[in-house]
């Protein structure tokens, strides 16, 4: 009985998806909300990117022998994030300026 239902649902969840489709126009949305997506997809696309490096470069400055920012390793990492959310935003307003100076 419970496999019948999970079928019935699957069925017309996916003809939902098959037969309602309509694909995109261009001009359905409008153009700062298409660049602020783009931003905001580059944005958290190199989040990680960006984590790793700063990480890198923080393990590097502290095995030189810089002081961590704070005792707590929590706080420290959610400083290190917090840098790298910073880079990763001046990524996506680099590459808004870019596209804008292109266009």
């Amino acid at each position: 009985m419970q496999k019948g239902i999970i079928i019935i649902v699957l069925l017309i969840f996916s003809s939902q998806l098959i037969f309602a489709y309509e694909p995109y126009k261009i001009d359905e949305f409008p153009q700062w909300s298409v660049k602020l997506r783009r931003a905001e997809t580059i944005a958290f696309g190199s989040l990680p990117i960006t984590v790793a490096f700063v990480g890198l470069g923080y393990s590097a400055a502290r095995s030189f022998g810089a002081p961590p920012f704070y005792n707590d390793p929590l706080k420290d990492s959610l400083a290190v994030i917090g840098i790298a959310s910073i880079f990763a935003l001046g990524i996506a307003l680099a590459d808004f300026i870019i596209n804008e100076v292109r266009n």
